[in-house]
């Protein structure tokens, strides 16, 4: 893979302590993600922020329309993905 070259169209399975997560990487600034069992499953496609770091990793960001915010550290050369997010406030405490 070339330094910035996004691989636009491929598909990466995440395996989370709680769930798995299917990320295909529809373009340079759309991604869909599909979360097929438990608490956190759907189907959506997010407007997606990238920043090149060379060698085939990639910073990637999104928000998520229940309000959850992801910021991944993908590193397609290895096939490694670190993932931080944010989950949305439970409106049910307020």
């Amino acid at each position: 893979m070339t330094k910035h070259c996004l691989p636009v169209g491929l598909e990466i399975d995440v395996s989370y302590p709680n769930f798995h997560v299917s990320l295909s990487l529809l373009s340079a600034s759309l991604l869909q993600f599909e979360i097929k069992e438990g608490p956190f499953a759907r189907t959506e496609i997010v407007v997606i922020e990238v920043l090149p770091l060379g060698n085939g990793v990639f910073i990637m960001s999104w928000r998520e329309k229940d309000g959850a915010t992801v910021t991944n550290v993908q590193d397609y050369d290895r096939g490694l993905v670190y993932s931080f997010a944010t989950l949305p406030m439970d409106s049910s405490c307020e």
